[in-house]
């Protein structure tokens, strides 16, 4: 755009009829931010921004103004109760920095259309598929990012309307190891994090190097406290494989996605030699199957059985050391069971699981119960 080519604003627009409003900044107005923060802060940003700035960024600060239908604004499409989830009450005439880059058009799975009234999504003359950061440029804070409406709909003149969300930056952080469990899967590391920090519970061993990189969503503006440390669990990069023997660290700081040309030479996983998942659904009620060590068993979702609605599989091992689960809480929906050693266990589901009992279906009408054998 014009208007924006670093430093102040060289004239006015808006978007949206006025949904986002942009005035050039008035005499006296000075940033506390510089212009390459402003632009590290939109690429660091959660709503990853990073990957659509090879075809360019605009760039430049202003009088920022956005309708007030758009908030509260919160991160991500609900309202979470959690404090940390940053949340921003408005954005009237604030002195702010922008970084506009061009998004990827929306592509919409419609049902098949009668050639005689296809779909028609006309773009008006004011539609530029623009994304917009901006932030707050005299403290740093209340980050958000503006995504322009758009033509789009399996309706005939349907829109997309635009929407406003609040962000977080991307931080690597630093770490230590601080355990390798037996089984050579996984392990704990201990993570420097501030108090606002959103971490995971588990973090993977990078697939294409044997780095680990511990990334959280930090809101913007002055730190929140001071910094802690927090026990995450670590895991190869994927389940028949184990932790490397030397594990390295990704780069700390701001993580923009943006190309580095960084390439490690150590391969990022040890595998085993049959990295072979071996699916169990419901079917295979009481026959028996033979494993390697080292294969990861898949148990399917068992109908009625789906962890009473809480989107958990219950099955269970009866020898976690022989065939054991690759998480320490609920089961996901696909279970996973890794062969540790030679011997034999039964994974089951007793009738006690089902959502509806009597109906006819594994386990509802009996437990389920599948022996296997490992090699």
């Amino acid at each position: 755009m014009t208007a924006l080519r670093g430093g102040a604003a060289r004239h006015g627009f808006s978007l949206d009829n006025g949904g986002l409003v942009v005035a050039p900044p008035r005499r006296g107005d000075v940033p506390v931010l510089t212009e390459h923060q402003a632009l590290c802060g939109a690429m660091a940003s959660t709503s990853d921004l990073g990957p659509l700035a090879a075809d360019g960024v605009a760039g430049g600060y202003g009088r920022v103004s956005v309708a007030a239908k758009f908030f509260p604004a919160t991160s991500g499409s609900l309202a979470p109760a959690d404090p940390k989830f940053p949340t921003v009450g408005s954005f009237a005439d604030r002195l702010a920095w922008l970084v506009v880059v061009h998004r990827t058009p929306i592509v919409f799975s419609c049902p098949a259309e009668r050639t005689s009234a296809p779909v028609r999504l006309t773009p008006r003359r004011t539609d530029h598929d623009y994304e917009v950061f901006m932030v707050d440029a005299r403290t740093g804070s209340d980050a958000l990012v503006y995504s322009e409406g758009a033509p789009g709909g399996c309706v005939s003149g349907a829109r997309v309307a635009p929407t406003l969300n609040a962000v977080e930056e991307s931080v690597s952080v630093p770490w230590t190891l601080t355990s390798r469990n037996p089984n050579g899967y996984s392990g704990t590391i201990s993570a420097t994090v501030l108090p606002c920090d959103q971490y995971p519970g588990t973090v993977l061993v990078d697939r294409d190097r044997a780095d680990v990189e511990v990334q959280v969503a930090r809101p913007y503006g002055p730190p929140c406290g001071r910094s802690e440390q927090v026990t995450l669990s670590l895991h190869a990069a994927v389940v028949t494989a184990d932790l490397p023997g030397v594990i390295g660290h990704d780069p700390v700081g701001l993580v923009t996605n943006l190309p580095t040309g960084r390439r490690g030479a150590t391969p990022a996983t040890t595998t085993t030699t049959t990295p072979v998942l071996v699916p169990v659904d419901a079917t295979m009620n009481g026959q028996t199957i033979q494993v390697a060590v080292g294969q990861v068993i898949t148990v399917q979702p068992l109908p009625g059985a789906q962890g009473l609605g809480s989107f958990t599989n219950p099955v269970m091992s009866s020898d976690p050391a022989v065939l054991g689960p690759l998480t320490s809480g609920p089961q996901p929906l696909v279970a996973e069971f890794r062969a540790w050693k030679a011997g034999t266990a039964d994974l089951t589901v007793g009738p006690s699981a089902c959502v509806h009992l009597g109906s006819g279906q594994v386990p509802c009408d009996g437990a389920f119960v599948v022996h296997v054998v490992v090699h």
